[in-house]
């Protein structure tokens, strides 16, 4: 049905386009929320530069301090650097801003005073990139990496805190070393001054390795110490080189995960060619979303780096969220697309179904009332009126044609039914000249009346047709019903009529119709049905061929069917259906090129069986044999009629 058609496109447009769409929006959506929560890293990662900073400005701001007073001035000035006193303001200035080391030092850069324990002094510093700016009169800070014996010196503790046994880490690049003890430290420095002249510099600094206070401020910080599921949202990380010193992050046994190594790709991106990375990455046990940043020191080499992370469970869940609300969504808008197809489609259909119906209503002979029109489309009204118009016009031409052909028809019916009476004087004339009754003949007028005799069949094989022809175009066409026998009333005298002709083309005749087969049929319509076949045998068989008729009880009760085979050129199996049309002819073959007639014998003999309630077909094989089947109605005697009446 149409409506079914249209409602299958409709609901394959609306799957189509509404899976596309949701393919689409659920990428979309989770394309989006990951990139925004990168986004957010990114500026994450900015806020964490900006606590970092912020330390070692603090430390910049204690030196500077400590650089400006006027007792630690004064025992610059006078080389007294075992002033106690001095000493001891100094110990306190570092406990009190957390610094891990406050030193001073001379201006040919030894270390001449620690406030720290255990003190020592003595040793250069002038390969210290930040303390010598301050020995040139400016305040300078950063971060650098200072060795074991540097840190032992500086204070006691920072050898313990550094020093870290490197943990094998999943997907991490190669390497030979097993530990790191070197100390990453935030450090600062800022020359002691009267008028122009230096006296010295203080420096100070802050030991980066297991700094947890360092991370944890920045996570507080930037995430407000958010959690999700009992997990810390956010994360913070510095690395020595590409191993973890101070982090947020924990491992699988709850503790920090210190000396973990990051992987090989972001150390690549990072470290070596000192380019950011933004992108999600596995961290120790859980998928973050992350950013990392070289930390450089103050010659511009990258020593480690500054990580910030988003625990990346917390946008996925949000994302499936949003997505199960926008595919629900989508489902009942789908369904609503659905119905509204459904209805569309029959309100689409329904003229053009009431059009069909009256279409097959005209093919079955009906003449149905107009088709009514109706709002739902103006094409489609358009199409009615126009049809409704053509059956009107049809209607004329019918009645015109009808009119036409039955004078046709009568006119055909008389011409042909005047020309029996002289076809049949002529017949018999010639069959007194054949027969030298009127006397004798010469060769070549023997010759003109084998021509006649000739013209003269085939002229009455027209007249019969075309008589059978208007009684078939008029509902002539009623058998009258008796007792006829196959053999002695019809095949008989029919090969009998035919001999000369097959003789003439060397055929012979296998018959295997028994001679108690009779029929309750029409004697003339039926001998009318086995010549036309017979004439055909002849006509375009082979020559030398045979001639075949056969019949069996047929499996409709009170029926046999028949058989008329010829061995030939046969008929191509897609022209087979032309055979039995009127006036039909098939032209292509060699059989139709040497033959002639009128094109109607096997149309007539399909009416006469149809009107004795038999079937007729064809069936050939092409260049071998062609076979014409038809079944017609047994005789019963009257009794058995009425037993089975």
């Amino acid at each position: 049905m149409l409506k079914t058609k249209l409602f299958r496109g409709f609901v394959l447009l609306v799957v189509l386009f509404g899976v596309l769409s949701a393919l689409v929006g659920v990428r979309t959506i989770s394309h989006r929320v990951v990139a925004e929560a990168q986004t957010r890293v990114r500026l994450d990662l900015r806020s964490a530069w900006h606590v970092y900073d912020s330390r070692i400005r603090e430390a910049e701001t204690v030196v500077r301090m400590a650089a400006a007073k006027e007792i630690i001035e004064e025992t610059a000035l006078r080389a007294a650097w075992t002033n106690a006193e001095c000493m001891a303001r100094l110990e306190r200035m570092r406990v009190n801003f957390g610094l891990d080391f406050l030193d001073v030092v001379s201006p040919d850069g030894v270390a001449v005073m620690r406030a720290a324990p255990p003190r020592l002094t003595g040793d250069y510093r002038v390969g210290d990139p930040v303390l010598s700016q301050a020995l040139k009169g400016a305040v300078a800070s950063g971060t650098i990496l200072m060795s074991r014996d540097e840190l032992d010196r500086e204070a006691e503790g920072l050898v313990g805190r550094a020093f870290m046994e490197i943990k094998p880490t999943p997907h991490a690049r190669l390497t030979p070393k097993k530990i790191e003890d070197r100390g990453m430290v935030m450090v600062a420095a800022a020359p002691i001054q009267r008028g122009a002249t230096v006296l010295g510099a203080v420096y100070g600094g802050v030991l980066v390795n297991r700094n947890s206070a360092l991370v944890d401020s920045i996570r507080d910080i930037v995430y407000d110490d958010e959690e999700y599921a009992g997990a810390s949202v956010g994360t913070a990380t510095i690395f020595l080189d590409d191993v973890r010193v101070s982090t947020t992050v924990r491992g699988a046994d709850g503790n920090r995960a210190l000396a973990t190594r990051v992987s090989r790709e972001v150390a690549e991106r990072v470290l070596d060619n000192g380019r950011p990375w933004e992108a999600e990455a596995f961290v120790v046990k859980d998928w973050y979303l992350t950013a990392y940043d070289p930390i450089l020191d103050p010659g511009g080499r990258a020593i480690g780096m500054l990580y910030v992370g988003i625990l990346k469970r917390p946008f996925q869940d949000y994302s499936r969220s949003l997505i199960f609300k926008y595919l629900l969504i989508s489902l009942f808008a789908l369904c609503v697309a659905l119905v509204l197809a459904f209805f569309i489609a029959g309100r689409l259909a329904m003229p053009i179904h009431r059009l069909v119906q009256t279409a097959n209503r005209w093919h079955e002979g009906e003449r149905p009332p107009p088709v009514p029109t109706d709002k739902s489309c103006d094409e489609t009204e358009r199409l009615i009126r126009a049809f409704n118009q053509m059956t009107a016009t049809l209607v004329d031409r019918e009645e015109n044609l009808r009119a036409i052909n039955r004078s046709y028809m009568e006119t055909l019916g008389f011409v042909s039914h005047e020309l029996k009476s002289p076809v049949a004087t002529i017949m018999n004339y010639v069959y007194l000249l054949g027969e030298r009754k009127l006397g004798d003949l010469t060769e070549r007028q023997i010759k003109a009346v084998h021509a006649i005799d000739a013209n003269s069949r085939r002229l009455v094989e027209m007249v019969r047709h075309y008589l059978n022809l208007s009684r078939i175009e008029n509902g002539d066409l009623s058998p009258v019903r008796g007792r006829v026998a196959v053999i002695e009333d019809i095949l008989q005298p029919l090969l009998q009529a035919a001999e000369a002709d097959i003789q003439g083309r060397g055929m012979r005749v296998e018959n295997e119709i028994g001679a108690d087969v009779t029929l309750e049929a029409d004697r003339n319509m039926v001998r009318e049905v086995f010549e036309n076949l017979l004439s055909n045998a002849v006509k375009y068989g082979r020559d030398g061929g045979a001639i075949t008729f056969r019949c069996q009880p047929d499996d409709a009760e009170g029926m046999m069917a028949f058989a008329v085979r010829n061995e030939g050129e046969g008929v191509p199996r897609e022209r087979l259906p032309e055979l039995f049309q009127k006036f039909s002819r098939l032209e292509g073959s060699q059989g139709a090129r040497k033959q002639k007639g009128t094109g109607l014998g096997l149309f007539i003999t399909k009416h006469i069986v149809e009107a004795h309630g038999g079937r007729v077909r064809v069936a050939s094989e092409p260049g071998a044999w062609v076979e014409f089947t038809f079944t017609l109605p047994v005789y019963q005697e009257k009794e058995a009629r009425v037993q089975h009446g």
